[in-house]
């Protein structure tokens, strides 16, 4: 049985979802349950989840803590919604990410940029992140099914790789290779699908701007012109998105490779490719 919580983002999230026809029951001390319309609910307020006891879809009772009732994912009254199980509504954190690796052979010239540029070489290898913060890697095997199901929805594509830009911040610029250059929409897809399934992920409020991150500078102008300088347009097929975790003080490592189009899943964790340049991770 899902918890309330997961029912709630799922519903709020989910475009195949309207929230305004659901609402909530909220137990009351000695009086009956409270209706509260989903909208107007607080996530963290006054009201702590075990206090939600039932969802209703336009008079339908979908959800019951008593009875053990879930229906939501099923059809009520012309109401479509996901199949059961496929949200996981587990807040982020910064040790996990969904992302794309570049293929081996372009590393050489991001890894030299990187080298001069980047603090976090030893901790990243190359990458574009798809969703960042994830799941903690403990619900992994709940994830896993989850990520197959929305990478199975997005047909491998052709990344082109070139244009040289920057994100500002208080102190400093990042400034970043961008994958999207043919195109953002095989990478929005990617991230909605993604969002869709675990609600409490990606820091939404955020938006998504895919970018390999090259490195870090007061003034972006000079890295900019270097990088530029060093790197020629480039093409790549995604084929896969990988989980990455961190463990203890060691870097980013793959996990789990899960192909775009099928799903399919390679659950054995894989070192970075073998003859890349970058350094080696610290102890």
């Amino acid at each position: 049985m899902h918890t309330s919580d997961e029912i709630y983002h799922r519903v709020l999230w989910d475009p195949r979802f309207d929230p305004e026809r659901f609402v909530m029951g909220i137990a009351e001390r000695g009086a009956p349950p409270k209706r509260v319309a989903l909208e107007d609910f607080v996530p963290g307020g006054e009201i702590p989840w075990h206090r939600v006891v039932f969802f209703e879809a336009d008079g339908h009772v979908v959800w019951d803590r008593a009875s053990g009732v879930d229906r939501v994912g099923e059809v009520v009254d012309g109401l479509v919604g996901p199949e059961p199980g496929d949200v996981l509504a587990v807040p982020a954190g910064h040790r996990t990410a969904v992302a794309w690796l570049p293929p081996d052979p372009l590393w050489a010239p991001i890894q030299h940029i990187r080298r001069a540029h980047d603090r976090q070489i030893r901790r990243w290898p190359p990458h574009v992140n798809v969703l960042f913060g994830f799941v903690p890697e403990g619900e992994f095997p709940r994830a896993l099914p989850l990520v197959s199901a929305a990478l199975a929805e997005t047909p491998p594509f052709t990344a082109r790789l070139a244009g040289v830009h920057w994100f500002a911040h208080r102190e400093g610029t990042t400034v970043w290779l961008d994958p999207a250059a043919a195109g953002l929409e095989p990478w929005a897809r990617l991230r909605e699908s993604l969002e869709l399934r675990f609600p409490l992920c990606g820091g939404r409020s955020h938006g998504f701007t895919p970018h390999l991150s090259l490195g870090r500078s007061p003034d972006p102008h000079p890295l900019v012109r270097e990088a530029e300088a060093l790197l020629a347009p480039m093409t790549a097929r995604v084929t896969e998105l990988v989980l990455l975790a961190r463990r203890g003080d060691e870097p980013m490592r793959v996990r789990h490779r899960v192909h775009l189009g099928t799903g399919d899943v390679h659950h054995a964790a894989e070192p970075p490719p073998p003859g890349n340049p970058g350094p080696p991770p610290a102890v």
